[in-house]
């Protein structure tokens, strides 16, 4: 991790580091989460990683035992299927208010998003992929002009975005995922709701069956094989 040079926003600073290590730094789910090497690695004291930690086990990413210290979120079966539940009825709805609300300039922002991609070597470079994804859902969100439900959508990806590096360590997954991306963007500028609808919560769906088809490898306990079986996968 990169040292942060101390400022007014250190503990904001410090809070999206330590984060951005919960989500994707190689730790395993159920792990304990060490304080004084992230510190360190930091530049800080321990203080505010300790605050940055104490935030995150509110937005249930981390789990603080007393006397034992933070441990990353390990999360179960029923729990990925409980969020999936949720994150279907949020989708839908941001689908609607933003096929009312998306304006011509924000289409053509979503669609350049795509455009560039040399999908073969994104398979090599995961994060590159990731982060014109949290561009396009940004963009896609925020056009819902509700900011609670922004913040509950993203409070429901977080539990999840680590296993987005494994499902697109495929190039095959990831040139899927700009087609059904593209064909989103398709149905929300001709006004088709129903269809766009219909889209977005596939994607939801799939992604959570390629969470419960990985749960063994990714430290996730006993995934309800018919359910992983049942859903296909279509993109995240």
């Amino acid at each position: 991790m990169r040292k942060i040079v101390t400022n007014r926003n250190l503990r904001q600073k410090v809070f999206e580091k330590v984060r951005d290590f919960v989500l994707f730094g190689e730790i395993h789910p159920g792990s304990k989460i060490n304080e004084g090497k992230i510190a360190k690695a930091l530049g800080v004291s321990k203080t505010p990683v300790r605050e940055a930690l104490s935030k995150l086990a509110h937005e249930g990413l981390v789990n603080i035992v007393p006397n034992r210290g933070s441990f990353k979120v390990k999360l179960s079966a029923k729990d990925i299927l409980d969020v999936m539940a949720i994150r279907e009825v949020l989708e839908a709805l941001c689908i609607r208010l933003a096929a009312i609300n998306l304006t011509h300039g924000e289409i053509q922002k979503m669609k350049a998003i795509f455009q560039d991609f040399e999908v073969r070597e994104l398979g090599k470079e995961f994060s590159y992929y990731s982060d014109a994804l949290q561009e396009f859902y940004s963009v896609l969100y925020n056009s819902t002009k509700n900011k609670r439900l922004v913040r509950f959508i993203q409070s429901m990806n977080d539990l999840t975005n680590v296993f987005r590096a494994f499902y697109f360590s495929e190039a095959e997954r990831v040139r899927h995922s700009i087609k059904l991306h593209r064909e989103l963007i398709e149905a929300l500028e001709r006004k088709d709701v129903d269809l766009a609808e219909k889209m977005r919560k596939d994607m939801v769906r799939s992604a959570y069956a390629y969470l419960l088809e990985t749960a063994a490898e990714s430290h996730i306990s006993h995934p309800p094989d018919k359910v992983a079986r049942r859903l296909p996968i279509l993109g995240y």
